[in-house]
């Protein structure tokens, strides 16, 4: 059986991905309510695999990513029920979004487009970019980036050259495990995302070096 202990997570171990997967990915919670109802965002049924991503498709995929801040209306302060602007925007482009996942348009394209959308950072633009072709470009989260520049000694610098260096972390670990990225294997690889975010967490809240990181945030 894979047991974790802090002496030996930074190891990054290929032979063991799929203990390593198969153990912190049973930790996993994604479940998300549709804004206004009891009813949970399916998340595979929502990417719509086969045909283009709908309007509803997408303000759900949003809410399952970020409840608080990607909810289609405003959930807190003085501006509580209205239209997310960060949603509308998304909507706006969202045949950019479409075109990117029919081939008919470059990752170029949609890097340009997504800087009109999410100017700062990557983890918002790189859903977008995961929504219209999740086989092939993982989730990014500061969850997922914590285990890839443990495993690496690389730095998060938050920026694209980041999620290009992730992205094929990623690809190594779902190599090691026989999978290939491709739409028939999409559990199968969200079960990797799966396990990194929750090994990720784990980090934050008892490595040393994340640990320390975040208590000094939280005081600034």
């Amino acid at each position: 059986m894979y047991v974790p202990a802090l002496t030996d997570v930074e190891k990054f171990d290929l032979a063991k991905a799929s203990e390593f997967v198969e153990f912190w990915s049973q930790f996993y919670d994604d479940r998300v309510t549709v804004l206004g109802s009891k009813q949970e965002i399916d998340y595979f049924s929502e990417l719509n695999i086969g045909n283009e991503l709908t309007e509803e498709n997408v303000r759900r995929l949003l809410r399952w990513k970020d409840r608080q801040r990607l909810s289609e209306r405003i959930l807190s302060g003085p501006n509580e029920g209205h239209e997310n602007p960060r949603v509308t925007k998304v909507l706006a482009n969202l045949s950019t979004i479409n075109e990117f996942r029919k081939d008919q348009s470059t990752n170029s394209d949609l890097l340009q487009t997504l800087a009109g959308i999410f100017p700062n950072g990557v983890v918002w633009g790189a859903f977008l970019r995961h929504i219209a072709k999740p086989h092939v470009c993982p989730i990014a989260d500061q969850n997922v980036f914590r285990a890839w520049s443990l495993h690496t000694g690389l730095e998060d610098k938050q920026s694209w050259e980041t999620y290009a260096a992730y992205r094929d972390y990623f690809t190594e670990i779902a190599r090691a495990l026989g999978i290939t990225e491709t739409i028939g294997n999409l559990r199968e690889l969200k079960r990797i995302d799966n396990a990194l975010f929750v090994f990720g967490q784990f980090l934050k809240a008892y490595h040393p070096r994340f640990a320390a990181k975040t208590k000094r945030q939280e005081k600034s």
